[in-house]
């Protein structure tokens, strides 16, 4: 870049002399006389110019370089920089999503695991009521099986009562239409009388 600059600046330099002197030059045979050139003069600012080049070399372009290239490296370092926590911000966001992964499907397994279990306490509790239910009902059949042979048992003792009953009477009485009935009646009396 330095080598750039220090041959635009000598093609400028060399481009005024050319425009400014070249009314001024003199009348000679050769070449450069012809063109208007003056070699001890062109000879005399090339020195200059040098001079000119190695004075801002010294003070300018150094300072001036160190200065681009303090700030061509601090970019550089920014770039680097910035290019180092993009890798970082890409790696925590693929690892965040990762992560949000791996929480919704443990989310979706446990409540998949408490659905399950739900239903299955439903069940369970569906079946005990059930089998309760079923074991009530055994009990109340068996409950009134015994109260209807309790009942059949009583009948049977009181109708055994009757008849003998009936039979002590009538053996010892004569029967007759009238007291026939009279008996009858008696007997249909106790029973209800019983049963109550």
């Amino acid at each position: 870049m330095r080598k750039t600059l220090y041959i635009l600046c000598l093609i400028l330099i060399v481009n005024s002399y050319t425009s400014v002197y070249a009314a001024d030059a003199p009348a000679g045979d050769g070449l450069l006389a012809l063109l208007g050139i003056d070699p001890q003069t062109i000879i005399t600012q090339v020195v200059g110019f040098l001079i000119v080049l190695v004075v801002l070399n010294k003070f300018v372009f150094g300072k001036v370089g160190g200065l681009l290239d303090e700030r061509r490296n601090q970019i550089t370092t920014q770039l680097d920089q910035l290019k180092t926590d993009r890798e970082e911000l890409d790696q925590l966001t693929a690892e965040t999503r990762q992560r949000l992964s791996e929480i919704e499907t443990e989310a979706q397994t446990k409540i998949q695991a408490a659905i399950e279990q739900g239903n299955a306490e439903r069940q369970q509790i569906v079946t005990q009521a059930r089998q309760e239910a079923e074991e009530e009902i055994t009990r109340a059949r068996a409950e009134i099986q015994r109260e209807k042979d309790d009942a059949i048992s009583e009948l049977r003792g009181v109708v055994a009562e009757l008849a003998i009953d009936a039979a002590g009477k009538i053996i010892s009485a004569e029967l007759t239409p009238e007291r026939h009935q009279d008996i009858i009646n008696t007997s249909i009396d106790r029973l209800s009388a019983n049963q109550n």
